[in-house]
C-alpha cells in the first residue's frame, strides 16, 4: 500500500467499494464458473480487505477507516460471514477505543456502529450480546452528557428489531430508556449548578418521543404510566424560566400527537386514552 498518508485515503476507498462490487457478483453467481481460472470467494476478498483498511489506521485516518471497516461488516453479514462480519466490528471497536479521541468524533463513530449493527441479523445470540454490550457501554462514556444521553437512546433500537422476530426484548429497551432519562437528569442538575437554573428539557422531550415509538411498536414494559409520568415531569421543569422557543415547541408538538392518536380512535387510540396529558 504505497502512496504516502496524503494518497491513501483517496485511493482507498474506492478500491474497498470495487471489491464489494465484486463481492456481491460473486454471491449472484449460480452454476459452474467458465474458464479454467477460479474466481476469489467473498471469504479471501473480505480478508484482503481487512489488511488494506488497516493500511488507512497507520497513515492517522482512523475514522476513515472506521467507517469502511462498518461497511464491510454490513456486506460480509449479507454474505451470511458471521465470523468475519463480527471481525470486522471488533477491529472497528478497537479503532474508536485506540485512535479515535475528538469528542465530535466519537458521537459520530459511535452512532455509525449502531445504526451499522441495528441493520445486521447475521449475529448470533453471544455475538450480538457482546456487541450491543460495547455499543451501550462506549455511548454512556462520551464526554458531554446530552451526547451520553442521545447515544444510549439510540441504544435501545439494538434490542427492538421490527424485521427480526428474534430481537424483541422490551426489558432490555426499557434499561436503555431509563438510563437516558438518568444521564439527561444529570445533565439537568449540572447546568443547574453551573448557570443557577436548569436548562432546556429537549433531552426529556427526545426520550418521550422515544417511549412513544416503543409503546406503538407493542413493547410491553412501555406503560402508560411510565408515558404520563414523563409527560408531568416535563411539564414540571417547563415551569422554570429555563425552556427555550425550540424546546417549548418540541413539547407542544408531542403532545398535540399524543392527543391526535388518542381522537382518532381504533386499535391505535384505545391504547392512547388513558395517557394523561
Amino acid at each position: 500500500m504505497s502512496g504516502g498518508p496524503q494518497r491513501l485515503p483517496f485511493t482507498v476507498p474506492p478500491l474497498i467499494f470495487s471489491a464489494l462490487r465484486l463481492v456481491r457478483r460473486l454471491q449472484c453467481q449460480d452454476g459452474d464458473v467458465v474458464g479454467e481460472e477460479v474466481p476469489a470467494t467473498p471469504k479471501q476478498i473480505f480478508q484482503l480487505l481487512n489488511q488494506t483498511i488497516d493500511a488507512l489506521s497507520s497513515v492517522s485516518s482512523p475514522e476513515l477507516a472506521l467507517r469502511l471497516y462498518l461497511q464491510c461488516a454490513e456486506a460480509a453479514g449479507a454474505c451470511d460471514l458471521e465470523p468475519i462480519a463480527y471481525e470486522f466490528f471488533t477491529q472497528a471497536f478497537v479503532l474508536y477505543e485506540e485512535e479515535i479521541a475528538d469528542s465530535k468524533a466519537q458521537v459520530t463513530a459511535i452512532h455509525l456502529i449502531i445504526g451499522t449493527l441495528q441493520r445486521m441479523n447475521v449475529f448470533g445470540v453471544e455475538n450480538r450480546d457482546t456487541l450491543t454490550h460495547k455499543a451501550t457501554g462506549y455511548s454512556a462514556k462520551l464526554l458531554k452528557k446530552p451526547d451520553q444521553c442521545r447515544a444510549v437512546y439510540a441504544c435501545s433500537h439494538l434490542f427492538w428489531v421490527d424485521d427480526q422476530d428474534g430481537i424483541k426484548d422490551g426489558e432490555r429497551v426499557l434499561l436503555c430508556l431509563k438510563r437516558a432519562l438518568r444521564i439527561a437528569n444529570a445533565a439537568q442538575q449540572m447546568i443547574a449548578v453551573t448557570r443557577g437554573r436548569s436548562g432546556p428539557v429537549t433531552l426529556f422531550v427526545e426520550i418521550l418521543n422515544k417511549y412513544l415509538y416503543f409503546f406503538e411498536k407493542g413493547n410491553p414494559q412501555i406503560t402508560t404510566d411510565a408515558i404520563g409520568g414523563l409527560v408531568e415531569l416535563i411539564t414540571t421543569e417547563m415551569q422554570s424560566d429555563s425552556t427555550t422557543v425550540a424546546s417549548d415547541a418540541f413539547f407542544s408538538s408531542t403532545v398535540r400527537y399524543i392527543q391526535f392518536q388518542k381522537e382518532k380512535g381504533g386499535a391505535l387510540g384505545e391504547k392512547y386514552a388513558s395517557i394523561k396529558v
